[in-house]
Formats: C-alpha cells, structure tokens, sequence
C-alpha cells in the first residue's frame, strides 16, 4: 500500500488558464487517481515505438485532441489554412517528407521576407484514403503577401461557393507554387475554430499515422501554452461541464475575481 501511494494521488485537481489577452477560459481538471510525477511503474506495460495499440488508441485520440486545442486556443492565429500537394511536384502520400520539406520552407520563407511565421498542421487523408493535405493556424504571414481569391479564378467547387458567397478567402501565391493549391480565411471566432480543428483528428486517421511513425500534428516551437496555476486538493464546489470514470472537468468563463477564488480554495 506505501509503495501505490507513493506512485498515485487521489482526487487530484488541476486549475489551468487557456487562451490570450481578453480570450481566456478557466479549465477545472479533477482526476480520480492521478499518477504521481517522476514515479514510474515497473509493471507497466508499453507499447513499442511507432506500433498501434487498439487499447490505447482511444485514450491517444483524445490526449491529442485536448494538445491541439491547447494550442489553437492558446495563441493568436490570424488564418485559418488548408494546404494541398500537387501531384505533379510531390508524392501525396509521403506525409512525413511534406512535412519536414513545409517547416523547412517555412523557416526559409522568413529569412527571405524579415517575417516571423508561427503554424499549427494537422494532417488529413484525401477521399483516396493514401493521399494527404493539411489544415490548420497560421500567423505572422502579412495579408499584403496574399491574393484574394476573385470569381474567375482556378479553385476547387467548394471554395468557388464559397467566394460566390461574398466569403473572404486569400491564395498564398508562393506556397502555390512550391506545393499546390492553397486557401486562407481570416478567423474570426477564435474559441469556435479552435474546436473545429481538433474534428480531424479520428481513428481513422490516428491509426494511418501511426503505421507511418508521423505525428498526428506539427506546429512550431515556442508557441504559448496553457498556464498551469495550482494542483492538489481543491474543494470549490464546481458543476462539471463532462465527466467520465476517470475524470470530471469543467470549463468556465476567466475573471480575475474567480482565479483568486478558486486558487483560495486549494487545501
């Protein structure tokens, strides 16, 4: 029994803040056991680097999910972008190559321009089940090197609507020359997109990426992260927004006021 306690805690929870400036939310994590930091288990059983563990799938899935809204959230992206590859310049289905051959642009591209380009990608498979595109955040890239798309313009039907509409839409000109056909839009609701993102990320597309030893997402260094302000014992009495065997956890609207309440109320 000393030896569980040492390694586990019970009924531990985790005050974080999300978000920037005006655009914050209060997380409120409370986990039923949580597993004691720097303590490792022995017995444990790992899966092996780069193999799918069914059993484990789930529990990745959603770890990542909650990462990418972490970072979505937590950083003041401009764009919302959806990059494709070209056939006729790339294989699209070497993920891991567009990947390592796009940051490298990317970090090319600011040199050459003085800009300082920040990104979060998560990869998504073409109805042909092998090929691959990209969705995600950028910001730092000045609207002066974008075009907006016109009526008249090569694109794909959905985006066609989309500028029918009167929607806002920009080309990256030299992104479409070295990949493929790309498009922007401005966001606008910053916690709305944030969770949109993380919808790409399912067990279909878990699983493909994995067998590819790739990773599920890419962003850059250096991006902001969720502030963690107090663990342990808290006895705030708080309506969870979800909850689960393991878990509960609530979300609830930043004020200085409500921090300092709830940061009182740790034992």
């Amino acid at each position: 029994m000393p030896l569980i306690e040492q390694k586990y805690k019970h009924n531990q929870t985790i005050l974080k803040v999300f978000g920037y400036g005006d655009n914050k939310k209060i997380k409120v994590i409370t986990m039923n056991v949580l597993r004691t930091s720097g303590v490792e288990d022995e017995n444990e059983k790992r899966s092996e680097r780069g193999t799918v563990n069914s059993e484990k799938l789930s529990e990745n899935i959603t770890r990542t999910k909650g990462k990418i809204f972490e970072l979505a959230f937590c950083n003041p992206w401009d764009w919302f972008f959806t990059g494709t590859l070209d056939r006729n310049k790339y294989d699209r289905t070497d993920l891991k190559k567009f990947h390592k051959d796009l940051t490298q642009w990317i970090r090319d591209y600011n040199k050459k321009h003085g800009t300082k380009i920040k990104f979060l990608f998560v990869p998504e498979l073409h109805l042909d089940g092998v090929s691959w595109h990209i969705h995600g955040f950028l910001y730092g890239l000045p609207k002066e090197h974008l075009k907006q798309f016109q009526i008249g313009d090569i694109m794909g039907k959905g985006l066609a609507d989309k500028v029918k509409k009167g929607d806002t839409v920009y080309n990256w000109l030299d992104y479409q020359k070295k990949f493929g056909f790309c498009d922007l839009e401005p966001i606008r609701n910053h916690e709305a997109v944030s969770k949109y993102i993380t919808k790409y990320i399912n067990k279909n597309i878990a699983t493909s990426v994995t067998e590819l030893n790739a990773h599920q997402y890419y962003h850059s260094r250096g991006l902001n992260e969720a502030e963690t302000i107090k663990k342990g014992t808290m006895f705030a009495n708080i309506v969870p927004t979800y909850e689960n065997e393991y878990c509960k956890v609530a979300w609830l609207d930043y004020s200085d006021e409500l921090i300092e309440e709830l940061k009182n109320s740790f034992l």
